[in-house]
Formats: structure tokens, sequence, C-alpha cells
């Protein structure tokens, strides 16, 4: 199944899949997808957590042997599985294979990455993945999309932006998300709720782009 960020709360609203695969190079958007799929397990009752990190010695029997452990409390178990360099080889793409082949009961993993290319997503363990749970595919928000997503942000966070305000906030950040929403953080802690115009946006907001010589 293929998601996109947007319509992953509400299919984790309706129920959870055993595995999550989330892929892309935006740091925002893939940590709160993640946290998402956390929040959701613990809420479940996935109280057990095991992180696995793949690195060049990762030995990929590691994820087998935690899938078949079975917790000292019978408690439900997530397996949070990161390869931060987006790099399986042949013994990750087997396991993988081999893992959706008969998944664990009571056991859900989250699978997180950075953007996979075309010839990953038609690999054997990719389409695997895909068969039995979701995956949601990161893409960076630009052009207006960027400006709707500052929006939604804003006001989210209890802050209606007037004329001018979304504007000097792109031109801040220049599409920057976390520093955005460091920015609009700031402006709810400073502000709190209600209206803000460009001239209260201005005195609360830093430079998170850029500075010049004179002030460093």
């Amino acid at each position: 199944m293929r998601l996109r960020p947007p319509a992953l709360a509400r299919q984790l609203s309706e129920r959870l899949l055993p595995l999550y695969l989330i892929s892309g190079d935006e740091p925002l958007q893939a940590g709160e997808c993640a946290d998402a799929v956390r929040q959701a397990a613990r809420a479940a009752g996935y109280a057990n957590r095991e992180i696995l990190e793949v690195g060049g010695q990762f030995d990929w029997r590691s994820l087998g042997a935690e899938a078949s452990a079975l917790s000292l409390f019978s408690e439900r178990k997530l397996i949070d599985l990161r390869i931060p360099k987006g790099k399986l080889g042949k013994d990750g793409g087997r396991a993988l294979v081999d893992y959706c082949a008969a998944p664990p009961p009571d056991t859900l993993l989250l699978i997180t990455l950075p953007k996979l290319d075309k010839a990953q997503w038609k690999t054997k363990w990719a389409q695997a993945v895909d068969k039995l749970g979701a995956t949601v595919q990161i893409w960076p928000i630009e052009g207006r999309q960027l400006l709707q997503w500052l929006n939604q942000r804003l006001r989210a966070a209890g802050l209606q932006p007037g004329p001018g305000v979304l504007d000097l906030l792109l031109e801040h950040t220049e599409g920057n998300l976390l520093a955005a929403r460091q920015e609009i953080e700031k402006l709810r802690l400073l502000h709190g709720a209600g209206r803000i115009d460009v001239d209260g946006l201005a005195e609360a907001i830093s430079d998170s782009s850029r500075f010049d010589v004179f002030d460093l």
C-alpha cells in the first residue's frame, strides 16, 4: 500500500498494519511520520520497542532473531529498523523478504531510510514490504504547497496570519521546514494564540537562513 504523508494519520486511526516503511530525505516530514507510527503503536499496546540501526557491520540475522524473540511479559513489540544510508545489500533484501513472508504475530516493523530510487522500488524486498504493509514516500514541499503548509502550521498553532506573513516567514526560512516549525513555535510562545501581522512577525523571528558579515 502506498500512502502520502497526509493520509498516514487517517490510515493509522483505522487499523495498524504489520509493517510501515518511510522513505525520504526531508527530515521533518520523515520524522513526524515515524513518530506518528510509534505513537499509534504505543496506543495499541506495543509497549516493547527495539531499535536496530544498520551500519557497516550490521548482521541482518539480528532482524529475524529479534522478530522471533519472545518478550518476558509477552507484550506487543515494535521493531524500529533504521537504515541511514539506505543500502540493504543482498543479505538485507533477503532478510526483509523472509520477514514479510512470515511476519511474527504481535510485532510491528517500522523501517526508516532515505529516498529510494526507481530501481530500489522494483526490488523483491520493496514489493514484499509494499504488499504486507504501507510505504510512505516523502517528497519536498515547494512553491504554493509550501505556502499552504506554512498556513496550516500557523493555524494549527492557533495563529491567524495576516497579509504578507506567509511570504515573510517563507523568506526567512527559505523552505527549511525544521526552521519554519521552530519559528512558529517561537511565535506561539511569544504572542500566544490570535492574529499575527508582519510587524509582529518581524520582531519575533530570527533569520534562520542567513546572516551577513556584520551580524557575524
